[in-house]
């Protein structure tokens, strides 16, 4: 394939660029310098926090060294080491917290609901995989019992249904949150699991805004993009070359036009080194 003047790779972290033990391979650290070093950009694009996705995974790439730019929380915070500078940094009105602490609050077993802050992640009750995770991304954990226990701005929420909802179930709760549908995006994962975002935020939204912060656009830039699940949809609609994984989805691979090594053979650094770093520009 011909590459353009500029090349983006936008890439998903876990499941994608991180190994299942959740680091970097020695040689995926070391293909991100050599695609800096070609004045092309790799921008990691995850779900997690800001301050692990900035302060932590980025760092482990380098990129503050390199100058390079990160989002995380799925799209709601992009930041550009090389400026010191935030491209985007979106997040949910008091009021739709508000109405939605409202709508889910101690109907238990109905709901779950993990609001998530840049550094925090508030829940009402502890549960096994939300404290995982919060443990791996090295963030604060709270659980809440009133509405001003969420005392930081919160960047996007997931709301988790009971255990195999019926298709009742599922459309009961997307009518009962038609309040919010104005200001945010009700993003399907799962039949139980559901991401609530400011309205046109997510991975797809990243690709854009990176190229107009960048004053690029598809006529002079090659645009590629990595992942493994359903967050990574929006991204593989928009960007021109997406790769799936092989450990990845048959909804993303369905739509992806390369399929790449799982995350734990490097998939993502050898078809950078294959495919982007030894071919030649139109």
């Amino acid at each position: 394939m011909k590459l353009k003047k500029n090349v983006l790779i936008f890439c998903d972290l876990d499941g994608t660029a991180l190994a299942s033990d959740h680091t970097f391979s020695q040689i995926t650290k070391e293909v991100v310098k050599k695609v800096y070093g070609k004045n092309y950009y790799f921008i990691p694009v995850t779900a997690r926090s800001t301050k692990d996705a900035i302060d932590f995974q980025s760092i482990h790439l380098e990129l503050d060294k390199l100058g390079g730019i990160a989002s995380g929380n799925n799209g709601s915070h992009i930041y550009d080491f090389k400026n010191k500078t935030w491209i985007e940094r979106a997040y949910v009105s008091e009021e739709n917290i508000k109405k939605i602490f409202n709508l889910t609050y101690g109907q238990i077993g109905k709901y779950k609901v993990h609001f998530f802050s840049d550094q925090t992640c508030f829940v009402y009750g502890e549960g096994e995989n939300s404290k995982y995770w919060s443990e791996i991304m090295q963030m604060d954990y709270k659980i809440i019992e009133k509405l001003s226990d969420i005392n930081e701005k919160i960047n996007h929420l997931v709301v988790i249904l009971e255990k195999n909802p019926s298709e009742q179930i599922q459309n009961n709760f997307l009518e009962k949150f038609k309040i919010i549908s104005n200001e945010l995006d009700i993003i399907k994962y799962t039949d139980r699991v559901y991401e609530l975002a400011v309205k046109g935020i997510n991975k797809g939204s990243v690709i854009r805004k990176v190229q107009q912060y960048l004053n690029l656009d598809n006529s002079n830039t090659s645009v590629f993009c990595f992942g493994d699940s359903f967050n990574d949809i929006e991204m593989f609609k928009e960007a021109e070359f997406p790769v799936a994984m092989e450990n990845a989805i048959d909804e993303l691979k369905q739509i992806a036009k390369f399929i790449t090594l799982s995350n734990d053979n490097d998939g993502v650094a050898k078809f950078i080194e294959k495919n982007i770093l030894k071919e030649e520009k139109e």
